[in-house]
């Protein structure tokens, strides 16, 4: 961005100084993300193992999404916490600017963020509504957990 605008009186000069200041977006981090975001719904998940997820995880967030919340992949973002430059979750809120966030399996992160929620409990955290979730390979081994985590949804998306 440019900036050609010049206040040559010295007068005025000092009184614009702190008026003109331009907050700008730091484009220069990659933020790596599946999806669009077209819903602005921002999934955080982490593992080390993989760019994203697991395939096998992946195909099962596929499956939340597209059945659980009606929702196309491209209506969310999905981000690796393990790969993303600043784990500050203020500079996620400010890079992504979601209306909602769900963790997966990030109750110590986020507790160290201090967002202290229970899981399959939801909270407003600068705006943003945050759902708590267990890792989506708990879901898989744990059928009462999986019912617990639809409710959550059902209450968040739908009601």
């Amino acid at each position: 961005m440019q900036n050609d605008l010049e206040i040559s009186d010295s007068f005025l000069s000092p009184l614009f100084e702190e008026i003109f200041v331009v907050k700008e977006r730091d484009f220069s981090i990659e933020y790596n993300s599946l999806g669009a975001g077209h819903q602005k719904i921002l999934m955080l998940v982490n593992t080390k193992s993989a760019e994203y997820l697991e395939s096998e995880e992946l195909q099962f967030l596929q499956t939340i999404i597209e059945k659980g919340l009606r929702r196309s992949f491209d209506d969310v973002w999905v981000v690796n916490l393990d790969r993303f430059p600043s784990k500050n979750l203020d500079d996620i809120f400010n890079h992504f600017q979601p209306a909602q966030l769900i963790a997966w399996g990030l109750d110590q992160w986020l507790g160290s963020q201090g967002v202290n929620l229970a899981i399959h409990k939801n909270g407003l955290v600068n705006g943003v509504e945050i759902i708590q979730a267990l890792s989506l390979a708990a879901y898989k081994t744990e059928p009462a957990q999986k019912l617990r985590l639809w409710a959550t949804l059902q209450k968040v998306f739908f009601n």
